[in-house]
């Protein structure tokens, strides 16, 4: 299992952002919305949607047992802060507003983690349909069939590119081929970094190297 150093989860946050980033993707929800919910409290509910969707996301097998739960959480509250940063929402006038902003967004996705719990729905279309469903209400719009159409697609897109990204960052570094032999690299994977294997290190997706236990 990884142990992040200090900043990693900012680093990682950051990253996620610029691979999943929602800013165009808000544009899009905000002419939708139809209910007189304001702006901010609609990226709010987004935003709650998508740390939620990221969590569970980083539930996944091959995530969860290489990152901790505490570093887990502490990349979905940078992700949350640094979204908030982005948008530049005019009700943040400094850094206690912020933080409260982000505790409300994380407090609401912590509710929607309960459909990942419900186990009655073992056959139904799946927790993410129900969050949405869920932030639909808060927000108004029910009945909403053009907005329910991008939030869903929004949370299986962001799922993907989530899945994508950790896949990335967590593939490990092959050991060498035995002596003699011609190993198979496809052409899409990318080049072996430098130094040793015995280090054991991996690659943050910008560059950046860190020693794995």
């Amino acid at each position: 299992m990884y142990s992040l150093f200090e900043g990693a989860s900012l680093k990682i946050a950051k990253n996620l952002i610029r691979v999943t980033g929602i800013q165009d993707t808000f544009a899009l929800f905000d002419e939708k919305n139809l209910s007189n919910v304001g702006m901010e409290e609609l990226l709010i509910q987004v935003l709650a949607l998508n740390a939620c969707n990221l969590l569970q996301t980083m539930k996944e097998d091959f995530i969860d047992r290489e990152i901790d739960s505490e570093d887990q959480q502490d990349i979905v509250d940078d992700y949350v802060v640094e979204n908030l940063r982005m948008m530049g929402l005019s009700t943040i006038k400094d850094g206690a507003d912020l933080m409260e902003k982000c505790q409300d967004i994380l407090g609401i996705a912590e509710k929607l983690r309960i459909y990942w719990t419900d186990k009655e729905d073992a056959k139904g279309p799946g927790p993410r349909y129900y969050c949405v469903k869920d932030v639909l209400r808060r927000l108004g719009n029910e009945k909403n069939f053009a907005l329910h159409d991008a939030l869903f697609e929004f949370m299986y897109t962001q799922h993907s590119h989530f899945i994508h990204y950790f896949k990335t960052l967590l593939d490990p570094i092959e050991p060498p081929a035995p002596e003699g032999s011609v190993p198979t690299v496809p052409s899409t994977s990318p080049a072996p970094s430098e130094g040793p294997v015995a280090e054991r290190n991996f690659l943050l997706p910008d560059g950046e190297e860190r020693p794995r236990e």
